[in-house]
C-alpha cells in the first residue's frame, strides 16, 4: 500500500462535522499515484452527530480532469471504495452508472468525465476511509470528500435538472411551500417521476392536468408519504398511505416498485425528507370514498388473504353494508406471520374464522386516527381489544401501520399482525 494515506487526524485537517452543522460544506482531498491491487490512497473521514442522524457526503475519484490542469499520467479509470472499519460499504468506478446521477447533479459535484468515480453516502456518526485506486492501471488521481449542504425536496429537484415537469406541476398546484417545509407534515418521502416519466404519458395529459388543479394535486400527493422518511432499508412489501389519503403498494420483486413504477434511484436525502426518483407517473385509482370497504381491499391488492377469509365467512355483504365500520385490516404479510397451516385450518372452521374476523371490526363507528382514545374498545364479536398510542398506534399487540383509508361505509387501518380474541 502506497504511503499516500491521509487519516482524519493526520496531514489534512480532521473532517469532523456534527449534525447541528450539517449545512456546512467541507472539502478534503488527497492526490498521488495509484494503481491496482494494493497501490491505493486512503482518505479518512470522521462524522460526528446524534445517533440516528445521517449526513450526506460526496466522494469522488478524479483522473482525466487532472490532465486539463497539466498533470501528466492521469489515471483513466479511477475507482473508489468506502469502508466503515474493515467493511466495504459502497463503491463506484463510473459515476453515471452508480444509480445516483440525480443526487450528484443536485449537489453540483458530478464529475466532468464519465469514467471518473463519484457517489453520495449518507453517513451515520463514525469513522470511514475512502480507498482510491487506479481501476485498470497506474496513474495520478485525486480523491475527494465533500460534506454537502442539505437542500429541501423542491430545491433538490430544481438543482438536479431532470424534474422540470414535476417542479412545474408542484408550482401549479401550489405545493412548493408544503414540500419545502419542515413542519407538521414533514419529513416527507417523495416518489419523484423524472421528466422522461412525464413524457411517457399520453400526449396532452400534462397540459390537461395543468388545467385541472384538483386532479393534478390529487396525483402529486399520491407520490408523497407524509410524516415519514422512508429509506430504502426501511421499505417492506405492502401498502403505504400517501398524502392524498390513498395507499400505494410497495413491492420488492425484481427491484423496488411503487405500484407498477420502479424506483430508479434511492435515498436522495433532503433537509426535510428523502426523494426516490421513479420510472413512471403513479396514477391513483377510483377515489376510495366512493368504494365500500371490501371493494377497496380487493382493488388495493395487499389484502387477498383477508378478502378470501371475509368471502369464506360470508361477511362480504355485511362489510359492504351501510355501516359505518372501522376495520383493522391485516395485510397479506400479517397473515403470512401465522404458523404454517393456520389460515387453511381457519378456512375450514367458519365459526372460529368469523369470530376472528369480527374481532377486527368496530361496528357502528368510523374511528379516524385523530379520534383514537387509548383504552378498551368493543369489537363486533363482542370482545374487547386494547388501543394504545405509546411508541406508535397499536391495537393489542399489532402495530397500526397505515391509518385513515376512508371508504364510503367506514374507514380502514392497516395492521401488521392478525389479532386474536381473548380466550373464553
Amino acid at each position: 500500500m502506497r504511503l499516500s494515506s491521509l487519516v482524519a487526524t493526520s496531514l489534512l485537517s480532521a473532517a469532523v462535522v456534527s449534525a447541528s452543522h450539517a449545512a456546512t460544506v467541507t472539502n478534503l482531498s488527497t492526490r498521488g499515484l495509484v494503481g491496482t491491487g494494493n497501490d491505493v490512497m486512503i482518505l479518512g473521514v470522521v462524522v460526528e452527530g446524534e445517533p440516528g442522524t445521517h449526513i450526506p457526503v460526496v466522494f469522488r475519484g478524479i483522473g482525466p480532469l487532472l490532465g486539463e490542469f497539466g498533470v501528466t499520467n492521469a489515471v483513466e479509470n479511477p475507482s473508489i471504495t468506502l469502508f466503515a472499519g474493515s467493511d466495504g460499504i459502497a463503491a463506484n468506478d463510473d459515476w453515471m452508472l452508480g444509480g445516483q446521477m440525480n443526487a450528484l447533479a443536485a449537489s453540483g459535484l458530478a464529475p466532468t468525465y464519465e469514467s471518473e468515480a463519484a457517489m453520495v453516502a449518507n453517513l451515520a456518526p463514525g469513522v470511514y476511509t475512502l480507498h482510491l485506486s487506479g481501476g485498470t492501471g497506474m496513474g495520478n488521481a485525486l480523491g475527494e470528500a465533500y460534506f454537502i449542504e442539505k437542500k429541501t425536496i423542491v430545491e433538490n429537484l430544481v438543482a438536479a435538472g431532470n424534474f422540470n415537469t414535476l417542479v412545474a406541476a408542484v408550482q401549479a398546484a401550489d405545493l412548493v411551500d408544503v414540500l419545502n417545509s419542515a413542519g407538521e407534515f414533514s419529513p416527507f418521502t417523495l416518489f419523484a417521476p423524472t421528466d422522461e416519466a412525464f413524457a411517457a404519458l399520453p400526449a396532452g395529459t400534462v397540459e390537461s392536468l395543468l388545467g385541472n388543479i384538483p386532479a393534478l394535486t390529487n396525483i402529486l400527493l399520491y407520490h408523497v408519504v407524509p410524516r415519514a422518511q422512508v429509506l430504502s432499508t426501511d421499505i417492506a412489501p405492502g401498502p403505504v398511505m400517501t398524502a392524498n389519503g390513498e395507499p400505494v403498494s410497495l413491492s420488492l420483486e425484481g427491484g423496488v416498485f411503487v405500484n407498477t413504477s420502479q424506483v430508479i434511484e434511492a435515498d436522495w436525502l433532503a433537509s426535510n425528507g428523502v426523494i426516490h426518483p421513479v420510472s413512471s407517473v403513479i396514477l391513483p385509482g377510483p377515489e376510495s370514498t366512493t368504494q365500500t370497504i371490501v371493494q377497496n381491499l380487493v382493488a388495493q391488492g395487499n389484502f387477498s388473504t383477508l378478502v378470501a377469509a371475509v368471502t369464506a365467512a360470508g361477511l362480504v355483504d355485511t362489510l359492504n353494508g351501510a355501516g359505518p365500520f372501522t376495520l383493522f385490516a391485516p395485510t397479506d404479510a400479517a397473515f403470512a406471520k401465522l404458523p404454517a397451516g393456520t389460515v387453511e385450518a381457519l378456512l375450514a372452521d367458519i365459526p372460529t374464522l368469523t369470530d376472528i374476523l369480527l374481532y377486527h371490526v368496530v361496528s357502528g363507528a368510523k374511528v379516524l386516527s385523530g379520534d383514537v382514545v387509548p383504552g378498551a374498545v368493543t369489537m363486533a364479536n363482542g370482545d374487547p381489544a386494547t388501543l394504545s398510542a405509546t411508541g406508535g398506534l397499536k391495537i393489542n399487540q399489532a402495530n397500526i401501520t397505515g391509518v385513515d383509508w376512508e371508504s364510503s361505509n367506514g374507514v380502514i387501518h392497516f395492521i401488521d399482525e392478525v389479532i386474536l380474541p381473548p380466550a373464553p
